[in-house]
């Protein structure tokens, strides 16, 4: 028995009658899960627990954003090119781009973490070069 791409726990029939409202709601999943771990970042750096932010929250963080912009265009690819698509294939899409993000993340963290802090390094180096000498 193999695996088929039109089941999903037996909500197909459910997913593919609301086409248009599961990507409003495949895209507000993501959009407050992103709200949702800022705000539990915001009570764990109150509690005093950075570490927990630095190597989970803000890798699911990064992970959730990166899902968000790279969906965009396979949505509007699978949706204006092929209207006989189903829901339960979008959400397999968008469950891959997930999975393929996370694992990104999660192999490239400590290089993704260097290269902003580079970056911020850049910015101050540049502001200080442009800051107003006063005489």
């Amino acid at each position: 028995m193999g695996f088929n791409f039109n089941t999903f726990f037996g909500y197909e029939e459910a997913i593919n009658g609301m086409r248009d409202q599961i990507l409003m709601y495949g895209f507000a999943v993501i959009i407050f899960s992103i709200v949702g771990l800022l705000i539990l970042a915001i009570l764990l750096r109150k509690a005093g627990l950075a570490s927990i932010i630095s190597f989970i929250i803000n890798p699911l963080l990064l992970c959730l954003g990166l899902t968000l912009i790279i969906a965009i265009l396979p949505t509007i690819v699978f949706y204006t090119s092929d209207s006989e698509i189903s829901g339960v294939k979008m959400i397999y899409s968008w469950i891959t781009i997930f999975t393929g993000m996370l694992l990104f993340v999660i192999f490239n963290l400590e290089s993704i973490k260097y290269c902003f802090r580079e970056f911020g390094k850049m910015s101050e180096k540049q502001e200080f070069r442009n800051r107003k000498k006063y005489k």
